[in-house]
């Protein structure tokens, strides 16, 4: 068994000094080269017998009078290394970076480098596509704002030209009969200027919610919201014997649009109202809690539920998972993104005749 040694012999430190991949050098105290390794005469494109015994400033006049030179100086001196990150050497009119460090070794000056080049074109390459993506990015808010703005603009308009037509409509069916031909295109022709106008109306509303999405956030209480939005919706609740269990005593309030907070609630109440079991007396149940910093609110109901295997569409513009009771599906829709905008998640569990309960992450 070969036994450890505490020292290695010099022909082994010879052989590690001359063979290292990156160059080394030792001067001595008036800076005069005393070794150096065969990566350092490849690097710098002298003989060694040309390059040994030559002075720093010979091979390297650039550093003369210079911070670095000093503190090579300042290293034999106190005999306390010094390092530099990033230092540029031009040889052949190419640049090269390295990283050196500046050692005593007795009483001689040690140097060693390491190139660094290719790592320090990949980070400027890295640096130049971060800014492409910003412009990128800048110029994708721009299209986006661009597009919210058409998009408003296209709703507005259309909205009043369509409200005129049903209004046209419902005054030429009082205006007096209509003959049986024309009757059910006439009828059809309402039907359909009614859905425009209401598909019309509920772009509007999305629009509304996107564009307070920058809207300050403010302590938001949920008993007080639970409570406005019972009030807007008392008949539905009063028509239908709901009872509505709140429990907030693990999250009384949290900081949020007051808005965007109201609107959630509003939508979920609503749909669990609207789409409640026709033999059952409706119940919701609304809690919120924290866990690990983060609000947890959910919303559950024992109303008629959905296929399980459509939790992925719910959220989807104009999805609607039951037609019996009028809808624009548009509800779940504001909700996702108001939730999603703001770094949070949502998700759904439902069974068909059970119900469903909706888990929303803040």
């Amino acid at each position: 068994m070969i036994k450890p040694t505490t020292t290695i012999n010099n022909d082994l430190k010879s052989a590690f000094f001359e063979n290292a991949y990156s160059p080394f050098v030792i001067l001595d105290d008036q800076m005069n080269f005393v070794d150096a390794n065969q990566a350092s005469i490849v690097t710098v494109g002298i003989a060694k017998e040309n390059f040994i015994g030559r002075n720093l400033l010979d091979i390297f006049p650039y550093l003369k009078g210079t911070e670095r030179y000093d503190a090579y100086k300042e290293v034999l001196k106190t005999g306390v290394p010094a390092g530099y990150d990033e230092l540029s050497f031009v040889r052949d009119n190419v640049e090269y970076k390295w990283m050196v460090k500046a050692f005593k070794i007795g009483d001689y000056l040690g140097i060693s480098t390491r190139d660094i080049t290719n790592l320090s074109n990949t980070i400027d390459q890295l640096k130049i596509a971060q800014r492409s993506l910003k412009d990128v990015n800048v110029n994708l808010k721009r299209k986006n704002r661009e597009l919210e703005e058409f998009s408003y603009v296209a709703a507005h308009d259309l909205r009043a030209p369509l409200t005129n037509l049903k209004s046209l409509f419902e005054m030429f069916l009082k205006a007096g009969p209509i003959s049986d031909e024309l009757s059910p295109i006439v009828v059809r022709m309402q039907s359909v200027t009614k859905i425009m106008c209401d598909k019309i109306r509920a772009l509007n509303e999305v629009i509304a919610v996107k564009s307070n999405f920058n809207g300050n956030h403010e302590k938001v209480v949920f008993s007080e919201v639970v409570a406005k939005v019972k009030a807007g919706l008392s008949e539905d609740i009063i028509k239908s014997r709901a009872i509505i269990k709140e429990d907030f005593s693990g999250c009384p309030s949290l900081k949020y649009s007051p808005i965007h907070i109201e609107s959630i609630v509003q939508n979920l109440m609503s749909n669990a109202l609207k789409y409640r079991h026709p033999k059952r007396k409706p119940i919701i149940k609304i809690s919120a809690k924290e866990v690990h910093g983060k609000i947890h609110l959910s919303f559950k109901d024992n109303g008629l539920g959905f296929d399980p295997a459509l939790s992925d569409k719910i959220f989807g513009l104009f999805k609607r998972m039951h037609t019996h009771v009028e809808g624009l599906g548009i509800g779940l829709y504001i909700i996702h993104s108001i939730v999603t905008q703001s770094g949070g998640e949502i998700e759904v569990e439902s069974q068909v005749n059970k119900g469903t309960e909706f888990k929303i992450q803040f």
